[in-house]
């Protein structure tokens, strides 16, 4: 049996796989440092991110303008890995690899996440705009660890949609699972 709550977060996932959404492909150079508030410069799938003045990706803080999700990698050649015989697929961007992301920055998609596990989100805050709680990823698993962060209070970033309803391991409150859109997305 699922426990309850856990509070495991890894991201803004899709809430269903199966969606059709328009999928933009955005560079990310190499050597990048965190920007503003940002845990991390490195990118994996389930991060938001935002834009610089030249339209690269990069990870996004709680202070940053997030116009879209990581949801994959474009194939490149590695230099590490078979001689950079590659095209190979990556799943993690550290922040000296350039890469390029694929991303969705369609306002009507629908992603689910974790929200924060001190106050998390309860039926009251169902249309409401949050910001996320920021974290570097985890490099050991390429996983987001990215979350909804309702504990600090009102925001711009994410509007939450629902709260994910299963008796089996999630409720209101701390840790709960909602499904959110993207407030600031270009589309």
């Amino acid at each position: 049996m699922p426990y309850a709550n856990v509070f495991a977060p890894m991201g803004f996932r899709l809430a269903d796989v199966n969606q059709a959404y328009l999928a933009v492909t955005r560079p990310t150079p190499a050597s990048r440092t965190p920007v503003g508030a940002a845990a991390s410069a490195d990118l994996a799938i389930g991060d938001a991110y935002a834009l610089d003045a030249n339209g690269n990706a990069y990870h996004a803080g709680a202070d940053a303008t997030v116009r879209g999700i990581v949801t994959g990698f474009e194939l490149q050649a590695i230099a590490g890995v078979m001689n950079a015989q590659g095209p190979l697929s990556i799943d993690y961007a550290s922040a000296a690899t350039a890469a390029s992301v694929i991303g969705c920055e369609d306002v009507t998609t629908e992603f689910e996440c974790w929200s924060d596990n001190t106050i998390g989100a309860v039926q009251s805050n169902v249309l409401g705009l949050f910001n996320l709680g920021d974290a570097a990823p985890d490099a050991n698993f390429a996983q987001s660890r990215q979350f909804l962060n309702v504990n600090g209070g009102a925001g711009t970033q994410f509007r939450i949609i629902k709260l994910l309803q299963s008796p089996a391991d999630n409720a209101p409150g701390p840790a709960c699972r909602v499904v959110v859109k993207v407030a600031q997305a270009l589309m």
